[in-house]
């Protein structure tokens, strides 16, 4: 009897719907790997199975979990990485703080061990979408793996309290949380007489107009499955505080006042 696989997080992403979330997550991650560079790049889960790590710019790179996996390279307890601190130059961390049971501590162990200056790329499952809503009524935990979803603006909150400044912060993955569907534009009825023809400009106005409309409504961001989160690590200059020394009575003049005896 096989062991049952609780996650099951390669499995949902070998359906079709996860593969077209893999797919754009490649290239959300590219472009917010685009300008970091250096020597270290961690990826904090075993979420993707280290593709993103091909779009990285640095030295070495290496995914950590806490359980060996396809494309795993350490293995650790998340909540205390086998890593030292302020030795990374960039740290992803693509759907993990969903799914652990202590996302503050997984968030701050990233932390530690980024230097100043570094990136903090985080990834996550939007709770007030399409996606958030069928995970509050779905039986089974949907997406497959997540504990509680975690909304941008609190996660914005939990990197200030860190000293993180947010750089950039963006929705992604614009279709419904159904594995058989796929968002497609809507379909403008066919003329049925010539006054509704295409050649009409009243006609070819309102099919643009409704075409516009319709790119606006579905990029929405409460229409959008994730979000692409990167934030920095604050860097600050040690100033030194010189002494305040007391300052010598300067005489006025460069004389000295005559006493009463003298002036006598």
């Amino acid at each position: 009897m096989a062991p049952p696989n609780p996650r099951r997080e390669p499995d949902w992403l070998a359906t079709p719907q996860g593969r077209h979330l893999l797919a754009t997550e490649i290239q959300e991650m590219g472009r917010a790997l685009d300008g970091v560079f250096g020597d270290h790049l961690v990826q904090v889960g075993a979420w993707g199975s280290g593709v993103f790590l091909e779009a990285a710019r640095t030295r070495r790179s290496v995914v950590v979990a806490d359980r060996a996996a396809a494309g795993v390279g350490l293995v650790s307890h998340l909540t205390g990485l086998a890593i030292p601190g302020d030795s990374v130059d960039a740290v992803l961390l693509a759907h993990v703080l969903e799914q652990h049971k202590d996302p503050h501590t997984v968030l701050r162990e990233a932390e530690r061990i980024l230097r100043p200056d570094g990136y903090l790329i985080i990834t996550g499952f939007n709770p007030h979408g399409f996606w958030g809503m069928r995970h509050l009524i779905a039986r089974r935990r949907f997406p497959p793996g997540a504990r509680h979803l975690i909304s941008e603006g609190r996660l914005q909150d939990w990197l200030r309290l860190l000293n993180l400044s947010v750089q950039d912060s963006r929705y992604y993955f614009f279709r419904p949380p159904f594995a058989r569907s796929t968002l497609a534009e809507p379909a403008v009825p066919e003329p049925t007489s010539r006054a509704a023809s295409p050649a009409n400009p009243v006609v070819k106005r309102l099919r643009g107009l409704s075409g516009t409309v319709w790119n606006r409504v579905r990029t929405w961001p409460p229409f959008g499955a994730c979000y692409i989160t990167t934030a920095r690590k604050e860097m600050y200059s040690v100033t030194p505080v010189r002494p305040v020394w007391q300052r010598r009575r300067r005489l006025v003049g460069g004389l000295v006042n005559p006493t009463t005896r003298n002036a006598a």
